[in-house]
């Protein structure tokens, strides 16, 4: 069982307000877009992931992610390809989040495409803050620009931030003693339901390498928690 400090943003099912949040210090700023759901709710989506190699097939393999935030906790599921799974659970007390397999010998075929569990996550975003860059313009988002630092993976981590919804959209990860990026993950396609948002594509990219996920709008169920209908959100495979 791996342990890892995460904030489950993939979906970002607690409203977007327009709120200018640029009087925040650099460390209130990433606070705010380390926030977790006030309220309760939950996210089941279905969609496909697309891996690319240099010289290799084009690879695409259908994916999971169930989920349900709770104010003092969050417990979720990742399912890869209906052969691989990956159960997440995190204590709002504790910070901690843990990622375990469902089965014995189940492969790594997310880490073969090059996903970590942080990326569907976001949980760079609990990485040092080192300092503020200056802010950018992002396609047409405007950004505060910041410098985290992970020692865990020996890399810093560039992320843009957007400055009207406090949301990150690009992260570009460095390691040690490099300039240039080694991969860099995009979100994009926000996607409002049942007056909720969430991320419905995540972009990935390294040399030699590309990853794409894109989940199924029409199918996605995003709601408010109901106590007395909880959602089956973890499924079988």
């Amino acid at each position: 069982m791996k342990k890892f400090s995460l904030l489950f943003l993939l979906i970002a099912i607690c409203p977007l307000f327009a709120v200018d949040y640029d009087k925040l210090s650099m460390h209130d700023f990433l606070k705010m877009a380390r926030r977790s759901n006030p309220t309760a709710t939950y996210a089941k989506l279905n969609g496909t992931l697309q891996h690319q190699r240099k010289g290799a097939k084009l690879l695409t393999v259908p994916l999971y992610f169930g989920i349900i935030l709770r104010p003092e906790r969050t417990a979720g599921q990742i399912v890869i390809n209906k052969s691989e799974g990956y159960l997440l659970g995190q204590s709002k007390q504790a910070a901690l989040t843990t990622v375990t397999p469902m089965k014995k010998n189940q492969g790594n075929l997310l880490g073969y495409c090059g996903v970590r569990a942080s990326d569907l996550t976001m949980s760079f975003l609990f990485c040092k803050p080192e300092k503020e860059l200056e802010p950018e313009l992002l396609s047409v988002v405007s950004c505060r620009v910041l410098l985290l630092d992970n020692p865990a993976d020996k890399e810093k981590i560039k992320v843009w931030i957007s400055r009207q919804h406090c949301f990150p959209m690009l992260a570009e990860f460095i390691r040690y003693g490099e300039t240039k990026p080694y991969r860099t993950l995009e979100a994009d396609g926000f996607t409002k339901k049942n007056d909720l948002y969430y991320v419905r594509k995540i972009r990935l990219e390294g040399p030699g390498w590309r990853t794409r996920i894109e989940f199924n709008a029409d199918s996605a169920e995003v709601n408010q928690l109901d106590p007395a209908k909880p959602p089956k959100v973890i499924i079988s495979f």
